[in-house]
């Protein structure tokens, strides 16, 4: 498994939005996506969202003008920084 997160710096307005825009959007979540959650401290918003592996993610970066966590932050007025790590547990 990975987690793709997405983050940038967020005051607590915009987490509260983002984390509606999640709620909302829930329907619209790439399809390989098994969980996603919205992470917020010290004025760091992070859109983090695990997929069955790096093959998965990669494949839907392929065929994505724009991922749907860079969509959503956009939405807000801010643009994330992304990255992708192994998970090495997820229950």
């Amino acid at each position: 498994m990975v987690a793709a997160i997405f983050s940038a710096r967020a005051d607590r307005d915009q987490a509260e939005r983002l984390a509606d825009l999640m709620r909302k959007g829930r329907d619209r979540r790439p399809e390989g996506v098994l969980t996603a959650t919205l992470l917020y401290e010290d004025g760091v918003a992070q859109v983090v969202a695990i997929w069955p592996s790096k093959d998965a993610l990669d494949q839907y970066l392929s065929v994505t003008p724009v991922p749907r966590g860079v969509e959503l932050f956009r939405t807000i007025g801010l643009e994330p920084e992304f990255k992708v790590v192994e998970v090495l547990e997820s229950s």
